[in-house]
């Protein structure tokens, strides 16, 4: 088994590309917000930059070749939203050397969609606007 090292988005993309199967990477967009009732202190922590929940945005799904690199995604998450603050990816596997089909790649996008809304994102890798990966906390 091999080991990968994972310091941006691009070595995702080069994990994702050295695959045997075809694939489909699922990206969905998300945004910090505060949560529904906030407290003041809540309010102050989130300008400060902490706290707060991500909300998906946009799912957007893609082969790895149809990605040349983060800066190539960020362009193209241009045409779902530009207010993102991370991005939540996986990849959805193909069978018998055939890509995901429609159906499978948009259940895949919904789950991924309602993972995190529910914040079950143990699952998933997240990526900051600048491609470095993000460690989530809950509390």
């Amino acid at each position: 088994m091999s080991t990968f090292e994972l310091n941006h988005f691009d070595d995702f993309l080069t994990i994702a590309r050295s695959q045997p199967e075809p694939q489909k990477l699922i990206l969905v967009l998300a945004r910090r917000e505060l949560p529904t009732g906030y407290t003041a202190q809540q309010a102050r922590d989130f300008e400060d930059g902490h706290g707060g929940h991500l909300a998906p945005l946009a799912g957007i799904d893609k082969r790895p070749d149809e990605l040349a690199d983060f800066s190539n995604l960020v362009e193209e998450a241009k045409q779902a939203s530009d207010t993102w603050d991370a991005v939540f990816v996986a990849a959805l596997p193909g069978t018998d050397n055939n890509l995901p089909t429609p159906k499978a790649v948009d259940d895949a996008i919904e789950k991924v969609i309602h993972a995190i809304r529910n914040g079950m994102i143990n699952n998933l890798l997240a990526f900051d606007r600048s491609g470095i990966p993000m460690q989530i906390t809950h509390g």
